[in-house]
């Protein structure tokens, strides 16, 4: 138990580390691209730097695979340089117990993972999303968690649920004449951009006529505002950045209106499987710290991470085209990427312990 302990403490201390230096160095980076954006609208320093500080939890879980793998080999190596590693099993630890000491510790990381990434990137992309579009368009009044507020001319837009294209689910949509009196009032299931504009789905409209409504069903309605695509654009978080119930409900909402979602659903399997490969990054760690890996050197730890961090993007990338290209099923192409390092952290651990 105080061995799990001090090899956890270790390893989260070196990814913390890693971490901090690879969302610095990003944000620093992103600082240098976008500050001739500060001043244009009411895009001020103020918010200019919330929209950094917003940005940084999406690249803690962009970067949590890599800096998990090089935490691990650094703190890892960092023992077995000072023998304690050997200390350690001299005392009677086995290698399995090793092994499993540390996977304890990367379940503990992916959970962590995937947490910031399932509740905590969405909100802050969204809001990060909301300050940018200030300088965009100013009829964006409000967005929050339940969904954006609209002003588009005389209509005041509510959209509950928000996705890329221009598509749509849940709207309210309330005319108002110059007076700011309400003429109508309009519900819509769905809306789907399309060449023609922004076509309702599903709608529910409701005329005040004196002291009566009158409500009609329509299968559908063009949008008669000036809501651009540019402006809903602004506004949508890439779905990379979607919780993965968002995602789930977005993939269908593009199955039940026929339009291709291979994209998003390959998104989702990945974010489904993003814990498990920040697990085998940190396994990975093992077969470079045991044995011959007590005379190495700092550097030459750094340098096997980042290579191998390279190797796995790369890898990720290409097989994940060639799956695309394969009409593969988004759940099958999202794992085999991390599936083929499995098995190359097993051959390796294997070597080690035979």
């Amino acid at each position: 138990m105080i061995f799990t302990r001090y090899l956890a403490i270790n390893i989260v201390k070196g990814t913390a580390l890693v971490l901090m230096i690879l969302v610095s160095l990003s944000l620093f980076f992103m600082l240098i691209q976008q500050v001739d954006q500060v001043g244009k609208g009411q895009f001020g320093p103020w918010q200019f730097t919330q929209y950094l500080l917003l940005k940084a939890p999406a690249m803690i879980v962009d970067f949590m695979p890599l800096a998990t793998l090089l935490g691990s080999i650094l703190s890892l190596g960092g023992l077995a340089s000072n023998s304690e590693l050997i200390a350690f099993q001299s005392s009677g630890i086995p290698v399995k117990k090793f092994i499993l000491a540390v996977s304890q510790t990367a379940f503990i990381l992916a959970l962590i993972s995937f947490v910031i990434g399932d509740f905590v990137v969405p909100y802050s992309e969204t809001t990060a999303t909301e300050i940018k579009a200030s300088r965009v368009a100013s009829r964006v009044s409000m967005q929050s968690r339940s969904g954006v507020w609209i002003k588009d001319k005389n209509n005041i837009i509510f959209i509950q649920q928000l996705f890329p294209n221009g598509n749509a689910q849940n709207i309210e949509i309330y005319h108002l004449d110059n007076q700011d009196k309400l003429l109508y009032t309009i519900l819509a299931r769905k809306a789907v951009s399309s060449e023609q504009g922004w076509m309702l789905q599903q709608v529910q409209k409701s005329l005040l006529s004196g002291n009566k409504i009158v409500t009609e069903q329509k299968k559908q309605e063009l949008y008669e505002g000036s809501l651009s695509d540019q402006l809903l654009q602004s506004l949508v978080v890439d779905p990379r950045q979607m919780s993965s119930s968002n995602l789930h409900t977005y993939v269908q909402f593009l199955d039940e209106n026929k339009l291709n979602h291979s994209a998003e659903s390959l998104s989702f399997w990945r974010k489904i499987y993003s814990p498990l490969t920040v697990m085998v990054m940190a396994i990975l760690a093992i077969p470079f710290v045991l044995g011959s890996q007590r005379s190495s050197n700092t550097g030459q730890r750094i340098i096997t991470g980042i290579l191998l961090g390279l190797v796995f993007v790369i890898l990720d990338n290409v097989l994940i085209q060639l799956g695309e290209q394969m009409n593969l099923v988004a759940f099958v192409n999202a794992l085999i990427p991390t599936l083929l390092f499995i098995l190359f952290t097993a051959y390796l651990i294997y070597r080690k312990i035979s």
